[in-house]
């Protein structure tokens, strides 16, 4: 058997082989490589650049038409016509009529080509600020899992209660962070991320036992990335003061929270029905370590008020505070 016929074997052997797999292939749902790969969809002309093809198209159809009109109407159908209007019809629709379009269409396609640098500028450094957050949270969250790793490992219970705060305390900000990595550029909306903290909030800080349900109240409110992150600290401050000291003895209750505002002022609601207030309590005088940096937070960042009142059922605390004057046309 010579070479030639042994090689046509091997390749109709190869071939029945292939024709054996292709309908299993086809079975299991694999796609054929034969089969065309499925066409990238065109990317968009941008406005400029259809602007600048009008530019070129525009004048040459003005001079058409004008150059038309001038011949059917002197030359086929020989109107009588003065030189003079004639030379000025053609000098004024057939030479600056296509010059005055071209010179238009020019300055628009420039400012359009100007408008969408711009926006592509916007655009790339609002993917940039989004990526950094995004790694920002990320980063937190590492950390937050590293103190809950080393509180696992330390039976005492004051040291647990330290950890659990301060991972408390990077979680809300690592919220912050995860809502500035999704909304618009140094923006994010503190009604939602009032929901998410003290959702954080409430699975670390309750018991199994415990049944607290927290309610959010409020329209949107947008705030400067560094406001946003004072004020996520202060309200997990809040929540967690109520849950720890409000609720020890308990395993039911509410926590009601409610924000509002007026344009510049925001005011933000923080009550419970829990145990009240001590007798002789003074919040300048606490010597509570959440409730110290709530009231600096409050004070040094959000430029604000905070209070703390005992109602007939339980504790209300109040911050007032004022928006930012470049977020103040944000409606």
């Amino acid at each position: 058997m010579n070479r030639e016929s042994v090689a046509s074997k091997e390749s109709a052997s190869s071939n029945a082989d292939k024709s054996a797999i292709a309908p299993n292939r086809m079975a299991m749902g694999v796609p054929s490589s034969s089969r065309a790969a499925p066409d990238k969809p065109r990317p968009k002309t941008p406005l400029s650049a259809r602007v600048f093809a009008l530019q070129q198209i525009v004048p040459l159809l003005i001079l058409a038409a004008v150059m038309f009109y001038e011949v059917t109407a002197n030359l086929i159908f020989e109107n009588r016509v003065n030189p003079i209007l004639f030379g000025i019809e053609t000098v004024t629709f057939g030479i600056m009529g296509p010059a005055f379009a071209w010179i238009t269409l020019n300055w628009v396609a420039r400012e359009i080509r100007q408008r969408e640098r711009a926006e592509g500028e916007a655009d790339e450094l609002n993917a940039i600020m989004q990526e950094m957050h995004h790694r920002i949270k990320n980063n937190l969250q590492t950390v937050a899992d590293l103190l809950t790793l080393e509180m696992s490992r330390n039976p005492r219970p004051e040291v647990q209660e330290s950890l659990r705060d301060s991972i408390t305390r990077i979680k809300s900000i690592a919220a912050s962070h995860e809502m500035l990595s999704v909304e618009s550029v140094g923006l994010t909306d503190i009604t939602e991320l009032s929901r998410r903290v003290i959702e954080t909030t409430r699975r670390s800080m309750l018991r199994p036992d415990q049944k607290i349900e927290v309610k959010v109240h409020g329209s949107d409110i947008y705030l400067g990335s560094k406001q946003a992150t004072a004020f996520s600290l202060v309200l997990n401050e809040l929540v967690s003061n109520a849950i720890e000291h409000g609720f020890r003895d308990r395993t039911d209750g509410m926590i009601e929270v409610e924000l509002d505002w007026d344009g510049s002022d925001i005011w933000v609601r923080v009550q419970d029905d829990g145990a009240g207030l001590p007798d002789g309590f003074d919040l300048k005088t606490s010597r509570g370590l959440g409730l110290q940096i709530a009231r600096t937070l409050v004070e040094k960042d959000l430029h604000g008020k905070l209070s703390l009142t005992s109602n007939g059922n339980g504790t209300t605390a109040w911050v007032l505070f004022q928006r930012a004057v470049a977020l103040m046309n944000k409606e």
